[in-house]
């Protein structure tokens, strides 16, 4: 019998939940409070409380509370789209004595009662994803590698698949007309936008072979990039996900409710009152000189997405959003056409703020302001961790004769950034270790 392993790391919740110890995680406390408190007279409730059915941002105890904040603000907060609807999935404001919230708002705007709240999916290290990462992240999730079934080593270079290269956003999209009529939301029709002196910078992350339709327009005499979300060369899907529909998280093997209309391209039915949280991905870096969340951001000025609101006529329900996906996808691709859709202005403002710790005070200082120490020392161990396997591949290469440098010359060629990073740190430790006098 195999003795258990002790040593790798484990989260106080996950000690605990062993244990017996069932406790209330930060998100759900929140989510409680939220739910049982008034928003204009602050008295909790033992039961959860109604909330306004357009907006679902605030919660009442009676008919008068509801009146009388109706009448001091929120008749004007829920038309101007003040607040976004309250979910766990999308927390705009910082919970349990945090200094950030969890999901920051970068830019959000409004058109013809729909409203579009745009926030940042970043990491711990604040690193661009990759596209050899699944779009979602499940607890069997892995990178694709060379040798895994249809992954080739030069797929993986020519796609820089390892490169950090995506910018991931989540957008919550809402319907609140006030005439009741839907609304449809074409997620994969999502575009970022360069300014007009950073298109050439954007531009140093395409690869080889084209893998997304990367278009321009001009306004006088500045061109702006117009980047689509990224294509996934091996599902030959776009990079994106419903994450949420109207307040239910939706997992990968969930059933699908009758609002989505077609999952794998975001194209989402909302009702007076209903919204979706999207997520997101863009090809944005090029993995070395744009590798981070807020160097890509700098860059960029906007995101566009169509809604069309109210829905036409003219075709059958049944194929409706199809067509209208089509007709999208041919006027986007025409050139120096014009980004569509609802267009959400980024804060740079807010942006530098969020990223502030991490731009004056380093990787650790932002780790500890975001996520807290328990977070920073959860992350010292993953660091801990990786080394280890770093110094144990270059043991069993050496062993088997393999090309050390080589092998480093590969992996920066092929975006691999951090494994060489990593490879290199444990043969520079090897090396001096071997100058040591004994």
């Amino acid at each position: 019998m195999q003795a258990a392993d002790h040593t790798s790391p484990t989260s106080s919740w996950q000690r605990e939940w062993r244990r017996g110890q069932v406790r209330a995680r930060p998100r759900t406390r929140h989510k409680y409070a939220i739910k049982h408190q008034c928003s204009y007279c602050s008295k909790s409730s033992d039961s959860a409380l109604p909330c306004c059915p357009i907006c679902k941002s605030v919660r009442y105890c009676n008919k008068e509370c509801q009146k009388a904040d109706y009448a001091a603000r929120h008749k004007q907060d829920c038309a101007e789209f003040a607040d976004p609807p309250f979910t766990t999935d999308f927390l705009t404001v910082p919970i349990e004595n945090q200094k950030y919230p969890r999901n920051p708002i970068i830019g959000q705007d409004h058109e013809e009662g729909v409203g579009v709240w745009v926030s940042i999916r970043t990491s711990q290290n604040c690193e661009l994803q990759l596209l050899a990462n699944p779009k979602r992240f499940t607890k069997d999730s892995k990178a694709k590698l060379p040798g895994d079934p249809g992954i080739t080593r030069e797929d993986l270079a020519k796609y820089k698949a390892h490169a950090s290269n995506l910018l991931t956003l989540q957008v919550l999209v809402q319907n609140r007309r006030k005439d009741g009529e839907k609304a449809l939301v074409f997620g994969a029709q999502s575009r970022v936008i360069s300014y007009g002196n950073t298109m050439d910078e954007l531009m140093r992350g395409k690869t080889s072979v084209l893998v997304e339709s990367v278009t321009d327009f001009k306004i006088e005499q500045d061109t702006y990039a117009v980047i689509p979300v990224a294509r996934d060369p091996w599902d030959k899907k776009p990079r994106l996900f419903i994450k949420n529909f109207n307040g239910t998280e939706l997992h990968a093997n969930d059933p699908l409710p009758p609002a989505v209309k077609n999952a794998d391209r975001g194209i989402v039915e909302l009702a007076q009152g209903e919204y979706v949280i999207l997520q997101m991905q863009y090809r944005v870096g090029d993995g070395v000189t744009i590798a981070k969340d807020m160097q890509a951001l700098h860059l960029l000025q906007a995101l566009t997405i169509p809604v069309v609101q109210p829905l036409p006529e003219s075709a059958p329900e049944e194929r409706l959003a199809h067509l209208l996906d089509i007709e999208f996808t041919r006027e986007q691709r025409q050139e120096d056409a014009d980004p569509l859709g609802i267009r959400v202005a980024f804060d740079q403002d807010v942006i530098q703020e969020y990223f502030r710790d991490y731009v004056d005070h380093g990787e650790r200082a932002y780790i500890a302001s975001h996520y807290g120490p328990k977070g920073l020392e959860l992350w010292e161990m993953r660091v801990q961790e990786m080394e280890r396997k770093g110094r144990a591949k270059l043991e069993e290469l050496i062993q088997a004769g393999g090309n050390v440098p080589g092998l480093i010359a590969y992996m920066r060629s092929a975006g691999m950034n951090d494994e060489a990073f990593l490879l290199e740190n444990a043969l520079r430790d090897s090396e001096q270790r071997m100058l040591l006098p004994s």
